[in-house]
């Protein structure tokens, strides 16, 4: 595959990523691993650094689901989750960055770093 086609199949991962992405307050890590993954894909076809647009990996923790106060037990859902926020804030970045860098005047999709 061509550099454009990983490109747009990155564009298209995060896009999709935002769109259906839960709306609750912590996400599971396979919804930060999938995007990390895009940014890599798009480290890749570009040659350009892209890690602060990434999840970082201590944004993972384990989350409580419910706690008892008289025995002060706890239980944590399973698995590692990441909150909602910096997920879309770390999204909502890089789809700004390459906005802001694509060609208006061609109306190319996303991904067009200055040359």
């Amino acid at each position: 595959m061509n550099d454009g086609d990983q490109i747009l199949r990155a564009y298209a991962a995060i896009t999709s990523i935002r769109a259906n992405v839960p709306e609750r307050h912590e996400v599971e890590e396979r919804w930060v691993n999938e995007f990390n993954a895009a940014i890599e894909k798009l480290e890749k076809s570009l040659g350009i650094d892209l890690q602060e647009f990434k999840v970082p990996q201590d944004a993972l923790k384990r989350f409580v689901a419910s706690c008892n106060s008289m025995t002060s037990d706890v239980t944590y859902l399973e698995g590692l989750w990441c909150e909602r926020a910096i997920l879309m804030q770390k999204l909502d970045s890089v789809l700004v960055y390459f906005t802001g860098l694509q060609d208006r005047e061609d109306h190319k999709i996303g991904f067009h770093p200055f040359k």
